[in-house]
């Protein structure tokens, strides 16, 4: 590997990431190891330095040319791996956010398997959309209010999940159609190609 590619592993935005990958185990460690209420409060500090990290490492990334292909791929990554250790973290207290799990399983889910049928040719699953982005910032809010407040078995809590659920579903259902249309273009493409 050569000077430019080490030096790319560890440009700030992908910095950033490592750092969010690191926060995962401090956050289990806070919250499962919580004595007082404000321990919740901790583990979701953490919560919000992640989702600041987040945010930095596109900014930075953008902003400054410093986007890669190791960063594209340690992003999402990140993201996962803190989406799914928040959820399944979770179904401790709160049982109903098995639904959010399951949608969130099945649209990472069909990105990946979709995603890589269409990559041999050429055509790229686009970034987060608007509408996943907005499906992700609220599961965050919701994730982040369920930790500090601590509101197992409450109303509250059931319509905060529910309606994460809900927008979740939504960018799920929305991703689906976005994708159907990709398949038809490549198989627009296998036609093209078999007729030349």
């Amino acid at each position: 590997m050569d000077m430019k590619n080490k030096e790319n592993l560890f440009n700030i935005p992908n910095c950033l990431c490592y750092f969010r990958i690191l926060l995962i185990p401090i956050f289990l460690y806070v919250y499962f190891g919580s004595e007082f209420e404000y321990h919740f409060i901790i583990a979701a500090f953490v919560l919000v330095l992640s989702g600041i990290s987040d945010f930095l490492d596109g900014f930075i990334a953008r902003k400054y040319d410093m986007v890669t292909d190791f960063g594209k791929l340690i992003d999402p990554i990140a993201d996962k791996l803190t989406q799914f250790t928040i959820a399944i973290t979770l179904l401790f207290n709160y049982p109903l956010v098995w639904l959010l799990l399951i949608i969130i399983v099945l649209k990472d889910g069909m990105l990946g398997i979709v995603g890589l049928y269409l990559y041999d040719y050429g055509l790229k699953i686009q970034g987060a959309s608007w509408w996943g982005k907005i499906a992700t910032a609220y599961f965050y809010v919701v994730v982040i209010l369920l930790i500090s407040l601590h509101i197992p078995n409450t109303m509250l809590s059931t319509v905060l999940i529910i309606t994460s659920s809900a927008l979740m579903l939504l960018s799920f259902v929305l991703y689906g159609k976005e994708l159907k249309y990709m398949v038809k273009e490549k198989e627009k493409l296998i036609n093209e190609q078999k007729r030349n």
